[in-house]
């Protein structure tokens, strides 16, 4: 049997172990008619091309929680199993990564931080032209207080901030428990000083967040997304920019995102990022990429693979 592992670079050895217990592992390279079992993180999207080169695909095992880098209904089609973090909600606990950089994007965002040192590189040091605001007394807006926002309250809580929250998936009590209070989404856009999106990606939460919700925010106010870009109806962030409705934003992920960056030349954010005009900071989906993080969470799958492959085949 062949295992693809499609990202290599710093991969956990204990995984590759794990991988090599179950047949041949090959690191990076294209899929041959042999893989039965493809490794995939963010680069590469597995659609119906990729399982065209795989008819023996088994298994996609891949140590993320979003899978919209994986055709999920063409592989349900082929009886192919997608193993993913999703729902190991035990073991996610322990992962803090993404939510930390969310609070390293905020305080980016709110001191004006990529634009200090930008002044700093080129010769300058006026810091009048980079006030910003403590995020004390604030109010942080969560969307969707799920594993990664709880986290995100708490350390909204720490920094002396009101947390509030729309989920309509838990209840105003269960809310409180965690010192946060819930409001419904129009009111956390309206009441937010900082929102923070933290919304699975499903068909349901496709553009869920409109162009009219960020017209209501207030002018001073910041958007934070480390979600996914496609939560945001396409184009309302660059508009709400552009028109001033809201102060800043950061973002950790793009709309059509492509593992090679072959989505930035058509992307209208990324020409504002150029332009220095605006209070803009995008990042390449690096919320999960730290070291510690990633070789956890590529042990645990490779676990899952292993355990999954020896009861089913």
């Amino acid at each position: 049997m062949k295992i693809l592992i499609t990202e290599p670079q710093d991969y956990s050895p204990k995984a590759i172990e794990i991988y090599k217990s179950l047949g041949e592992v090959v690191l990076g390279g294209e899929p041959t008619v042999d893989t039965e079992i493809v490794v995939v993180r963010l680069k590469y999207k597995i659609d119906k091309s990729w399982m065209d080169k795989m008819p023996n695909l088994k298994i996609i095992a891949s140590p993320t929680t979003g899978l919209n880098h994986i055709d999920i209904v063409e592989a349900e089609k082929r009886g192919i199993k997608i193993i993913s973090l999703r729902g190991h909600t035990d073991f996610l606990d322990k992962i803090t990564s993404t939510a930390e950089e969310t609070l390293g994007l905020i305080l980016a965002l709110v001191r004006k931080i990529p634009q200090a040192y930008e002044h700093v590189k080129a010769g300058g040091w006026d810091r009048d032209q980079f006030k910003g605001y403590q995020l004390a007394g604030q109010t942080l807006g969560i969307l969707g207080l799920g594993r990664l926002g709880k986290m995100v309250a708490r350390y909204g809580k720490a920094m002396d901030m009101k947390v509030i929250a729309a989920d309509p998936h838990i209840d105003a009590a269960t809310m409180m428990r965690y010192g946060v209070e819930k409001v419904s989404m129009e009111e956390l856009f309206k009441q937010s000083d900082v929102i923070s999106l933290h919304v699975l990606l499903t068909d349901d939460t496709k553009n869920l967040v409109k162009e009219n919700h960020l017209k209501t925010m207030k002018p001073t106010a910041y958007l934070v997304n480390t979600a996914r870009a496609e939560i945001v109806e396409i184009g309302a962030l660059e508009m709400a920019l552009k028109n001033k409705w809201i102060a800043g934003a950061a973002v950790d992920v793009m709309w059509d995102e492509d593992g090679s960056g072959a989505h930035l030349p058509k992307s209208e954010l990324w020409q504002m990022t150029k332009s220095g005009q605006y209070n803009l900071i995008v990042v390449p989906h690096i919320g999960g990429a730290t070291y510690d993080a990633m070789q956890i969470t590529e042990e645990f799958i490779a676990d899952l693979v292993k355990k999954h492959f020896n009861t089913n085949y």
